[in-house]
């Protein structure tokens, strides 16, 4: 009898088994994209309020918005942030209506939201939005009490913007300004922003400047530097500034990094060569420590070669109405009090090299004056008069001369013994 073996099936083939659930399939390209867009705000979900200066209404956020604001056209009140055109508020009929409160065009178009502004306009308008949105959730969880609200120029609705819309945070009667870059900044849009909010927040206000920690466009990484503020070695990243960031800086500015939920604030540091004062030495192994680096802040002077930055948490900025931020100030000047002690103790190792290694300053012994023989200087030394040096010499008393010692000639000198000159004389005999 022949055995027969039943074809394999789908879920007997070799290397799987079949109780192992299916492979998932990849999400084409076109889905991940769609995916990735509907984390993003929805534009009818945001406005612009022309009547409260720019304020962009968030509907999400503020559920009062929709009962508080008037509905309808509300006589060209509302603009949308993408397209600029007037925007209508609808809200539902009753409370118990499952409708939700949204803004609608005027007109009917095709894009998203019906509105007519190109879909990569719209994606740039939507990646601002959600990055000033991160940062406002962010700092709700920090300042629970605090009034936070995004804003723009009004007349910028519509229009491609240089800078996302600033985060204004209101605590007691200070007021900070955020700002958040995402692009290249040009200094005349620096200038505009700078501009326009010391004028629309003249008193009490702080201007802040919120850099990505890992935007290449704003964050050149130069390396690390070790240094002892409290007396212990800690490492601080070195950033090379860019020319906006050095204009922010010079207009007192406070320009920062963040990464998570940690602050980076920088400092300034200036290379600099120890001028040698009296009694020091510097050469030989001391030339090396000649050479060192000073410090600015709180904000970096201009002409800082590099910047260094001091991690400070977010949470900290809860503890000071006017958003100072105070521990890592403390730690600026604990640098700057150790590089005056750094200053002292490398001078004072030049005094000790200078006592070890004197230096002598090689002297030239005079010769005595001979009639043969002329000193190397008389052409430059001055020559006395022959009347000024016997008046200067005192008279001399006579010393009578003792009796010169004749000094016998050599012929005079006795006669080596030889046995030939004395047997010569006694043969005379």
């Amino acid at each position: 009898m022949t055995r027969t073996t039943p074809a394999p099936t789908r879920s007997s083939r070799p290397g799987t088994s079949p109780s192992a659930p299916p492979r998932p399939l990849a999400l084409p390209a076109d889905a991940a994209r769609r995916s990735a867009r509907s984390r993003l705000p929805r534009m009818g979900q945001f406005a612009v309020d022309i009547a409260d200066h720019g304020r962009i209404i968030d509907l999400r956020c503020d559920a009062d918005a929709s009962a508080r604001l008037p509905h309808g056209r509300a006589s060209g009140r509302y603009r949308c942030l993408a397209c600029g055109h007037r925007l209508i508020l609808q809200r539902p009929s009753n409370p118990n209506s499952s409708f939700t409160s949204r803004f609608r065009h005027d007109t009917v178009s095709c894009g998203a939201d019906h509105c007519p502004a190109p879909a990569q306009h719209q994606a740039d308008i939507q990646a601002d939005l959600t990055t000033m949105l991160t940062l406002r959730d962010q700092l709700l969880r920090v300042l629970p009490h605090a009034s936070l609200s995004l804003r723009i120029d009004a007349e910028l609705a519509g229009q491609r913007w240089d800078i996302p819309p600033a985060l204004i945070v209101r605590r007691s009667e200070h007021v900070v300004v955020l700002e958040r870059p995402r692009r290249l900044l040009t200094p005349a849009a620096v200038t505009r922003r700078l501009t326009r909010t010391r004028t629309q927040h003249p008193t009490l206000t702080a201007h802040w400047w919120v850099f990505d920690r890992d935007d290449p466009l704003h964050c050149d990484i130069a390396g690390t530097v070790n240094v002892q503020p409290y007396g212990k070695t800690i490492a601080h990243t070195k950033v090379r500034p860019t020319q906006a960031q050095r204009q922010l800086a010079a207009a007192e500015a406070t320009v920062c990094w963040l990464t998570d939920d940690t602050l980076l604030l920088p400092y300034g540091a200036h290379q600099r060569t120890y001028t040698p004062q009296t009694g020091e030495d510097w050469s030989g192994n001391m030339a090396s420590w000649k050479r060192d680096w000073t410090i600015s802040h709180p904000r970096p002077a201009d002409g800082a070669t590099w910047w260094g930055l001091i991690p400070q948490p977010l949470p900290a900025l809860g503890q000071r109405n006017d958003f100072r931020p105070a521990s890592a100030h403390a730690t600026m000047s604990a640098l700057e009090r150790a590089e005056h002690g750094r200053e002292r103790h490398r001078r004072r190792l030049a005094r000790e090299h200078a006592q070890q290694h004197p230096q002598t300053t090689p002297t030239q012994l005079a010769l005595p004056a001979t009639a043969s023989s002329t000193p190397a200087d008389a052409t430059t030394a001055p020559t006395p008069s022959p009347n000024a040096a016997v008046a200067a010499e005192p008279p001399r008393r006579h010393i009578p001369s003792e009796p010169s010692q004749e000094v016998p000639s050599p012929r005079a000198r006795r006669r080596r013994f030889t046995w030939r000159s004395f047997l010569s004389r006694r043969w005379r005999r």
